[in-house]
């Protein structure tokens, strides 16, 4: 399951910083296509899901097999300057055919576009990011149920601009986030977001830094509740070890939720935090430890008719190399969320999600994963609580 939009914010805040502060990227592998600036993976997608609740219903659980078939993409174009500015592109347009009916047949393509543009001037690090998502997987959602679909556009534009005064530096960012349902349009949300963070590098690749933000965010349902707030947080991000690498941070945030039809305005305070580990021990390099933790009273649309909501979550995974054809990777997450503005009933839900994948490459072109998601949602309201068994199975080749 998907974590909330504004944890996904604070972790690209967090590679934004990496990147001012000159940690190593990740090297793409070689492209079967390469014009002119154009540096791209070409190849074919297959694959079978089988959920025994497709229609993530309560009481009337309706079991489906789900069949994938289509051509993959995924690379970029690298722009003739000098900065490393790049345009990635990661994309599988299939069709679906649903054997039982239930979800029905579709086309579709989930979808990810990111424009990175770093640019050096006067000593500043200006960077200019836009990532374009699609998706149409209600599972992915914390507010789907009942729904065999939900079809997400989601777009996260940023502008960040860095110096360093020795060890010390500062960050100046802006970011516009916005989320559309067309099936849902009550869901569109719009979220501004402004912050400074002063750092200070402790060593190479390891700082401290305190991150000060302010956000407004604007609901298109009338009867929830537009609001802004402000945040700021303490934290630490890099190699914290040679085997640990990650970033903590804790803080406060106050939000102000406007009046709106019988919402009164109100104020919603509390503490948030972040965690982000990975660790790889030196004498088992085939394993890798990720932990993820977030807390945050200020997220808004988590929830149907929930202006704003508490979200608290951690995630678990293990990452493990078989042999050099396997990778298994269990995980376990939990999130726990609180309505705490809008119109009544508040809703109280938890999720649990249970599973793994099994990866395996069969030639140089050809790929597989195979694996399991048990995921549950209980919720406090009547109908809005679900388990789902979801077993998948998908062969990739590149051309």
């Amino acid at each position: 399951m998907r974590p909330p939009h504004r944890f996904q914010r604070d972790v690209l805040f967090l590679l934004l910083l990496a990147w001012a502060t000159g940690l190593p990227g990740v090297a793409m592998a070689q492209e079967n296509i390469q014009w002119g600036p154009f540096r791209m993976n070409a190849g074919f997608t297959a694959g079978a899901d089988f959920r025994d609740n497709a229609n993530t219903s309560e009481h009337n659980p309706k079991s489906d097999v789900l069949l994938t078939l289509g051509p993959t993409i995924n690379g970029g174009m690298y722009l003739p300057f000098s900065g490393g500015e790049q345009f990635t592109l990661t994309m599988a347009a299939v069709y679906t055919h649903s054997v039982e009916g239930v979800t029905g047949d579709s086309f579709g393509a989930p979808l990810t576009a990111t424009l990175s543009l770093p640019i050096y001037v006067a000593q500043w690090n200006l960077l200019f990011t836009d990532s374009f998502n699609f998706t149409n997987d209600p599972l992915e959602k914390t507010f789907a149920f009942n729904q065999t679909k939900i079809t997400e556009y989601s777009d996260i534009a940023t502008a960040s601009a860095t110096h360093q005064f020795g060890k010390f530096g500062v960050t100046f960012a802006a970011q516009r986030y916005e989320t559309y349902f067309p099936s849902d349009p009550d869901q569109q949300e719009t979220d501004y977001t402004f912050s400074f963070t002063p750092s200070y590098t402790l060593r190479e690749g390891y700082s401290v830094f305190i991150r000060s933000a302010y956000g407004i965010t604007y609901l298109q349902d009338p009867l929830l509740q537009d609001s802004q707030g402000y945040s700021i947080d303490l934290g630490l991000t890099g190699q914290i070890t040679p085997a640990l690498f990650g970033t903590i941070s804790g803080g406060w945030t106050h939000e102000n939720l406007d009046a709106s039809g019988t919402n009164k305005a109100t104020v919603v305070t509390g503490i948030d935090s972040t965690v982000t580990l990975s660790y790889s021990h030196p004498l088992r390099p085939n394993t890798t430890h990720s932990l993820s933790f977030f807390r945050n009273p200020g997220v808004p649309l988590l929830l149907k008719s929930s202006s704003i909501s508490q979200a608290t979550g951690v995630s678990y995974t293990i990452s493990h190399r078989l042999n050099r054809y396997v990778t298994l990777s269990p995980n376990i997450s939990y999130t726990l969320i609180k309505s705490l503005g809008g119109p009544p009933p508040l809703e109280t839900a938890d999720f649990v999600q249970v599973g793994f994948t099994l990866q395996r490459t069969f030639t140089e072109r050809l790929g597989g994963t195979f694996s399991y998601r048990y995921q549950v949602r209980s919720s406090d309201i009547p109908n809005a609580s679900y388990t789902v068994n979801d077993i998948s199975v998908n062969l990739n080749y590149r051309f």
